[in-house]
């Protein structure tokens, strides 16, 4: 039996995830969202933030977002 390494293992995850459909994104996060994440994470019992993430994603009504929406994160950055 012959042993992959760690290369050929992120490899073969990668691949298994593009064949899915998924794909990879860099988010930046304040760390109070990070927290949050974290916190729904472990409440859902999922394995990553990425899988909170998808559920936000798939539980919210996307045509109801407003430029409105957006603003709340300006406010939050002052």
């Amino acid at each position: 039996m012959t042993r992959r390494t760690t290369t050929e293992a992120v490899a073969a995850t990668r691949a298994r995830r593009r064949a899915a459909g998924l794909r990879s994104t860099e988010t930046v996060l304040h760390e109070s969202e990070i927290a949050a994440l974290d916190e729904v994470k472990e409440r859902l019992g999922v394995q990553s933030r990425s899988d909170v993430i998808r559920v936000l994603i798939a539980k919210s009504d996307l045509a109801t977002l407003t430029e409105a929406d957006a603003d709340l994160l300006k406010t939050q950055e002052a």
